[in-house]
């Protein structure tokens, strides 16, 4: 099965807005790729066909291509418009599936995206990795790559389910640990650092 992962990434003077009140630009800027650092090689050593992180940065961009991923400039705004241009670029490159993969697993190691890819099989299907309280989609995996439209935000998750439920199109949930575990607040920066995932010295800008 050729599969091509979309890993979208904010600007990085953005991205991570949430941490502000213990990371100042330019450690929420490092902390974003570090966590690209360990997103975009859990893909290649997972076996996937294609890797492409969009983004608005040209940082990012360079990171990505360091890390020998494709680079795509995103033209719109936003994180599903930011997907689906990820997608047409699949669809054109004759990709069997995709595979969204956000920067915020820091804990994501190859096995979790070889357990999404066996959940998947050969069969038309959505793969959804919820995330600990089962409200948002933390990885989704469409084959075809047109299966379901993104739905990324509050609740998707359960949007994810509803879209296809009225698209006929199979649901496989993959609950993994380390996909359960997005970095979004600062509580859970003090979990990782905790657990000696990551080493960030929190303070404010």
């Amino acid at each position: 099965m050729s599969v091509f992962a979309v890993v979208p990434v904010k600007k990085l003077q953005v991205a991570k807005s949430r941490l502000e009140p213990v990371l100042d630009p330019v450690g929420r800027a490092g902390l974003t790729l570090h966590m690209l650092r360990r997103v975009v090689p859990a893909l290649r050593g997972a076996g996937v066909w294609r890797v492409l992180v969009v983004s608005p940065d040209s940082a990012v961009l360079e990171e990505a291509r360091l890390l020998g991923a494709e680079g795509l400039r995103q033209e719109g705004s936003g994180l599903n418009p930011a997907l689906e241009e990820g997608r047409r670029r699949a669809l054109a490159e004759g990709a069997e599936a995709l595979l969204v993969l956000p920067t915020d697993l820091p804990l994501v190691e190859p096995a979790d995206v070889a357990a999404l890819l066996e959940v998947a099989g050969e069969e038309p299907c959505a793969v959804i990795s919820p995330d600990a309280t089962r409200s948002g989609t933390n990885a989704l995996l469409l084959r075809p790559p047109g299966a379901l439209p993104f739905s990324f935000g509050p609740d998707s998750f359960g949007l994810h389910l509803q879209a296809a439920l009225r698209r006929g199109v199979r649901v496989r949930v993959c609950e993994r640990p380390n996909l359960a575990f997005d970095l979004d607040s600062p509580e859970d920066l003090a979990r990782l650092e905790a657990s000696g995932g990551v080493q960030c010295r929190p303070r404010r800008a």
